[in-house]
């Protein structure tokens, strides 16, 4: 999970066991430059790039998927209304959708024959009280995961990083339930060892970050 918005971190990730590397729109500082530089890093690097959007913006959309990247995780949905809107803008006519073709570097700019490529992996995150609410009906649009967001879902509960909260867990259990297991992600940020049990079957499972990762290896020097 990247908020520095540098393509030496993604490099460095790029190294690792780990499957890919999320850029984090919504709480890093990536302009659109920065953004579709570390696109070409991990994709390059044959790691799988999802980008996270705090918007459900057409133009933002358009951008990534133009840029190669294999999958979109949009911050806190809600309704049915931000679940068609991502399907449409997401895919292209053939798949459903109303996304718009053209000659970008997702299809080597007009090189590739298949123009249009594979359908993009697309993640809800839920992470209000309302996304919890309304999550059987945003279900019946089929995205790829569904993504909790502990951070704002427990702050939704006016229980802020209370993640034993037995409240909690059963919010967590009322998410599995209707989702099941395989297509359920989770984002932990830090403390992974303390909390990666309880969600070591889900299906997408997205470790750290690079500013926790930074600020846990200098609190370690600071030991000596």
């Amino acid at each position: 999970w990247q908020q520095i918005p540098h393509y030496t971190i993604s490099e460095i990730f790029c190294t690792s066991e780990f499957d890919g590397v999320v850029l984090d729109t919504e709480h890093g500082c990536f302009n659109n430059e920065s953004l579709y530089t570390c696109i070409q890093t991990i994709t390059l690097n044959n790691k799988k790039c999802f980008v996270r959007l705090t918007e459900v913006n057409k133009t933002m959309i358009r951008y990534c998927l133009d840029a190669g990247v294999d999958g979109l995780i949009f911050s806190t949905v809600e309704s049915v209304e931000q679940s068609r809107n991502i399907q449409n803008y997401c895919n292209f006519p053939t798949q459903g959708g109303t996304r718009g073709l053209g000659l970008v570097r997702s299809n080597s700019w007009g090189k590739d024959p298949n123009l249009i490529g594979k359908k993009p992996l697309l993640v809800a995150q839920i992470e209000t009280e309302e996304g919890v609410s309304n999550l059987k009906d945003i279900s019946n649009f089929d995205f790829d995961y569904y993504l909790i967001g502990p951070y704002d879902l427990s702050m939704s509960m006016k229980i802020p990083q209370q993640f034993d909260n037995e409240k909690f867990m059963l919010k967590i259990k009322s998410i599995h339930d209707i989702i099941g297991e395989e297509k359920l992600g989770i984002h932990i940020p830090s403390d992974v060892d303390k909390q990666i049990s309880k969600y070591q079957n889900f299906g997408l499972l997205a470790l750290g970050m690079d500013t926790t990762i930074l600020i846990d290896g200098l609190n370690k020097l600071e030991k000596y």
